[in-house]
């Protein structure tokens, strides 16, 4: 079969298509026929070696897609799923940047009906976004604050929000970003990029009584965000797109105003589930991506364009997901900007 490999953990430029062995099921998993898997920027942490998860070199990167299960390994769950169309979690060695993959039952989720595989190819930045929001609501927050919020993932959280009527605070760098999220209904949004944000920041914060944060960013953004808080407030930091140490954090609002810093991701909030928690979780995300927790598409790129995907990836970030279609024709390309 047709896969992404790389052989060192560097840059994207280090992605190359090879023919490699079609991987065989063990009992549990299943053998998935892959139609769609996008890029994300965990994708670009993994192929720089700055990821959570590291695979043994060469590897296939990607780690979420929907397709079609075409084998078992044998077990009920797997068996289950056999000529099924699913989305899928593919957390193991082998990668979704490929014609194939072999994965776990109990991370496939049959596909909703009139779904394409297209649209329910991504599960990771619905299930963040479901962590998301239990965390909102177990900590009976009034109101959020999200950085880099005109992202996939930002975009889902700004609809479920609004969906909920719970305000919530979108923080973007560019204006550009800024006219995205008025198209996708955002009231409160404000450009780190312009004088003064920082104190509008805490006065929408006074005003809706902000008390939790979604920080993709990192670095000194933290600090800021922390500062302009109410008491009892938690920045919980998903992302480093900032590439900065956190440095700048004012020690006094941690100790008399009751603020904190803490880290969150999805595998270990999932991992910490256990499997009817995990099940629930993903089955959740998957009953809601064709309302708020839909993916939006900017682009569609076979394997043999890898590096053409990537390139545009980086300069479309905030535009939707690229997604890559192993399964269909050579060269095979359809942008949409």
């Amino acid at each position: 079969m047709s896969a992404v490999v790389i052989h060192e953990y560097k840059d994207s430029e280090n992605c190359r298509v090879e023919q490699v062995a079609i991987p065989q099921p063990k009992k549990g998993e299943v053998l998935i026929k892959v139609h769609a898997s996008p890029i994300n920027p965990s994708d670009i942490m993994f192929l720089k070696g700055k990821y959570s998860i590291k695979k043994v070199l060469p590897a296939i990167p990607g780690f979420e897609g929907s397709g079609e299960v075409v084998a078992s390994g044998g077990g009920l769950a797997a068996w289950r799923l056999q000529n099924k169309r699913v989305v899928f979690l593919a957390p193991g060695d082998c990668g979704s940047w490929s014609e194939y993959v072999i994965t776990r039952a109990k991370f496939c989720i049959p596909l909703p009906k009139g779904i394409s595989f297209y649209e329910g190819c991504s599960l990771i930045n619905p299930l963040t976004v479901v962590m998301f929001m239990e965390h909102i609501k177990q900590g009976k927050h009034e109101a959020v604050i999200q950085t880099a919020a005109a992202s996939s993932c930002g975009k889902m959280l700004l609809r479920w929000c609004n969906a909920e009527q719970i305000p919530i605070i979108n923080i973007v760098r560019r204006e550009d970003q800024a006219t995205i999220l008025r198209y996708h209904g955002a009231q409160y949004i404000l450009n780190s990029s312009e004088p003064g944000w920082e104190e509008a920041l805490r006065k929408l914060c006074a005003n809706l009584h902000a008390t939790v944060a979604f920080d993709a960013v990192s670095g000194s953004m933290t600090g800021k965000l922390l500062e302009c808080m109410c008491e009892d407030s938690v920045v919980y930091v998903y992302g480093e797109l900032g590439r900065e140490k956190v440095d700048n954090i004012v020690s006094a609002s941690i100790i008399f105003h009751n603020k904190r810093i803490e880290g969150l991701m999805f595998q270990g909030w999932l991992r910490a589930k256990g499997k009817l928690g995990q099940w629930n979780a993903i089955k959740k995300a998957a009953s809601l991506i064709p309302s708020v927790l839909r993916t939006d598409i900017s682009a569609k790129y076979s394997l043999d364009n890898i590096e053409e995907a990537m390139m545009f990836y980086k300069k479309n970030m905030s535009k939707g997901k690229v997604i890559l279609t192993p399964s269909e024709k050579r060269d095979s390309v359809d942008t949409k900007s």
